[in-house]
């Protein structure tokens, strides 16, 4: 692959300036003191009558995680003397964070999957946390680093990563005369040609509904053709012969072979929509596979997971990456707890739970994970081994992430550019008006 197209993972890593922590860097066990309990430190309990106030979002789609996080809160706060309180919040989250943010009241610790850089002012320095995990893990993948360090110190810690692999029948593409799913774009197209014409259509999810496959399935596509959102000295590259080919092939693949719903799908909607047996392929994680075991057992027999397609500049998987990150208004004993309870859950030992609790549905950003036994077990999830060390996360190309390119991904700009091609038939006039929306959001960056 040429350097325009998309760079290898070791100069990202040289780029961003990540190189793997070695003699010198701060051991996890280091770190681990004061904290006692369930992490593995040994040190005399000093944290008691701490406040942890945590505030994220439910595992709404995969409810096996939040226990896991709940059962090591308990035991550790009991051993530790520290006051942990969860508020979890589906509808308001962005608003109540920023009350938290203004009035230093609410929260001390925070998870999100949107990129921390747009609250990195109000972040505090867990730099000491995350090199001491990075330490026991053998170096974060790329991908951890550039969304959690602002270039100067970790402004979060990387929970894991979401990883979007092809949902498709694979009894549906055997009859179309497709014993393997098709290895690049051009071959998907002919292929959900015959799919649609059968009454199988796909569902690429496209549009500003859906923030979760509403990033990664626009990406997917986006980077596969050549096409990327910035340069790496930060300036916009979204203009580009390569956006408008990938623009005017999703026109084609929309017409000729999408359900005419994906794009207006939220991140149930497709879920649903293959579960019914409505479509026939879509971006995903294990939240269409793991449901229909239990509810659709003919949707799930006939089912399998693939690795993206390769386009013209290669094959790529998109990911996002939730994250803990603890408000810059904790201090004092506060403080210390907090970053004690995230470095001592997010130690191998307690995370590995984490991950196997889902099954696939967020995979690690440390390589030393790989020989742990956290990986699904079925077959057809199999795939989420393959894709942990291949996806990128939004914004890639620059050195770290920006508060721009976060807002980008909230925004989901360059999902609404794709919808906004496949409604009007002009790639030109839809690349247009994302970079009117870029423009727009460079004043709130």
């Amino acid at each position: 692959m040429n350097q325009t197209k998309r760079v290898s993972r070791r100069k990202l890593l040289k780029a961003a300036g990540l190189v793997a922590i070695g003699a010198g860097a701060t051991t996890l066990a280091a770190c681990a003191a004061p904290a006692a309990g369930p992490g593995g430190s040994s040190g005399p309990v000093v944290l008691k009558g701490a406040t942890i106030n945590w505030l994220g979002g439910a595992w709404s789609f995969l409810p096996e995680l939040d226990p896991v996080i709940d059962a090591f809160a308990k035991d550790w706060g009991t051993q530790n003397g520290v006051t942990i309180n969860f508020t979890r919040e589906s509808t308001n989250l962005g608003a109540k964070i920023q009350t938290a943010i203004e009035t230093g009241q609410g929260a001390n610790i925070i998870q999100l999957a949107d990129a921390p850089a747009q609250y990195g002012k109000s972040l505090a320095d867990v730099s000491t946390v995350a090199e001491a995990l990075s330490a026991e893990g053998g170096g974060y993948l790329p991908a951890g680093t550039f969304q959690c360090n602002d270039g100067s110190r970790w402004i979060a810690v990387p929970l894991g990563q979401h990883n979007w692999f092809m949902n498709y029948r694979q009894d549906w593409f055997k009859e179309a005369g497709y014993d393997k799913f098709p290895d690049n774009f051009d071959d998907l197209l002919v292929a959900g040609t015959k799919l649609k014409a059968a009454g199988h259509p796909f569902g690429w999810t496209m549009g500003d509904k859906a923030g979760g496959d509403g990033n990664a399935a626009p990406y997917i596509m986006l980077w596969a053709f050549g096409g990327k959102e910035f340069n790496p000295d930060g300036s916009i590259a979204l203009d580009s012969k390569e956006t408008l080919a990938a623009l005017d092939y999703f026109i084609k693949f929309h017409k000729q072979a999408g359900d005419p719903d994906e794009i207006a799908y939220d991140d149930g909607a497709n879920n649903t929509a293959f579960n019914q047996g409505k479509i026939s392929l879509t971006a995903n994680v294990n939240t269409i596979y793991l449901p229909a075991k239990k509810n659709f057992p003919a949707v799930a027999e006939g089912m399998n997971h693939a690795v993206p397609p390769k386009g013209p500049a290669g094959r790529f998987g998109a990911c996002t990456l939730p994250w803990w990150g603890i408000l810059n208004k904790t201090t004092g004993a506060n403080l210390d707890a907090a970053k004690a309870y995230i470095r001592d859950f997010f130690a191998i030992k307690n995370l590995s739970k984490f991950y196997q609790a889902g099954q696939g549905y967020i995979l690690p950003v440390l390589p030393k994970y790989e020989t742990e036994p956290i990986w699904p077990s079925d077959p057809k999830l199999a795939i989420a081994k393959e894709m942990f060390k291949l996806a990128l996360p939004a914004g890639y190309n620059l050195k770290n992430q920006s508060k721009l390119s976060s807002l980008m991904q909230t925004k989901l700009v360059v999902g609404k550019m794709f919808a906004a091609a496949a409604t009007s038939g002009d790639p030109r006039k839809a690349l247009d008006g994302a970079l009117k929306d870029i423009s727009d959001l460079k004043v709130l960056a």
